[in-house]
């Protein structure tokens, strides 16, 4: 399971000791996983994540490189993902945060695919770069597009569906529940997202749900106390604390509501 340590910037930067006497000595960075690259133009667009694409929130990188191989860094990048099925639909997935660069030149951002790769179907992207440094109005607008995106299936996302009872409308949100650091007994750090999936290609931020945090452990016929509930923070991200008292499998139900409304109650199973 991929890590999530800080959630603004949407992906952690793990650290590798450094191998050296000099106290001054910076650790490096841990090398991320390259997931393919392919042209926009004449502009050179490679597609990273920190290990490989799971399903809930995973990170996302975008790296720029211009024709003259230098580093671009004032683009406007967009990043869709799409799955199509085999049955001919197609869905995209919530992207938390629009790819903003950082001080290692790379964009970033975060995915939450809601299932994975697989004979009824495979994910794709499209990554549009817009060099906002071209001063014509016929700027450089072009996409790169990535192919077969292998998503693996990590138990942190469920969809949930919400029938309103007025209008017998249904209503699916995209949730997924997120470890900022290894599971462990005692008390660990969570982000819990929700989209409303508003049609196939569109999910909107949920920032005012309440959330409440329920972990059992079937095998042993008990729960844990001492749970922090997820708040929200912004674009649909909450955060909280989620207790587990033993080594074990747990499963948590996290019931999300909305002004007194039950929306729904999905389940995750955590096993360390």
């Amino acid at each position: 399971m991929k890590l999530f340590a800080r959630i603004l910037s949407i992906a952690a930067f793990p650290l590798l000791a450094a191998c050296s006497n000099n106290s001054n000595d910076t650790p490096a960075a841990k090398a991320k996983t390259s997931l393919g690259t392919a042209m926009a133009g004449d502009t050179k667009v490679e597609l990273l994540t920190d290990d490989k694409l799971e399903t809930g929130m995973t990170p996302i990188y975008i790296k720029v490189t211009g024709p003259d191989g230098k580093a671009v860094t004032d683009a406007n990048v967009t990043f869709v993902p799409l799955m199509s099925m085999t049955s001919g639909t197609r869905h995209g997935a919530p992207v938390i945060g629009k790819p903003s660069i950082d001080t290692d030149n790379l964009y970033h951002a975060a995915v939450v695919f809601q299932m994975a790769s697989s004979d009824m179907g495979k994910w794709s992207a499209t990554v549009g770069i817009n060099d906002t440094d071209t001063a014509t109005t016929d700027a450089a607008n072009d996409d790169a597009s990535f192919a077969d995106l292998n998503v693996s299936d990590s138990g942190r996302a469920q969809v949930l569906s919400y029938t309103d009872p007025a209008t017998s409308t249904i209503i699916r949100y995209v949730t997924s529940l997120n470890f900022t650091d290894s599971p462990k007994v005692g008390l660990n750090p969570i982000v819990f997202t929700l989209h409303k999936m508003q049609d196939m290609m569109t999910f909107l931020p949920v920032d005012d749900a309440t959330l409440v945090l329920d972990p059992q452990m079937p095998s042993m016929g008990h729960g844990s106390s001492g749970s922090v509930n997820p708040t929200p923070t912004s674009l649909g991200r909450y955060e909280g604390k989620l207790s587990f008292s033993m080594v074990g499998t747990w499963d948590t139900t996290v019931t999300v509501s909305q002004a007194g409304v039950t929306l729904g109650t999905p389940k995750f199973t955590t096993t360390f």
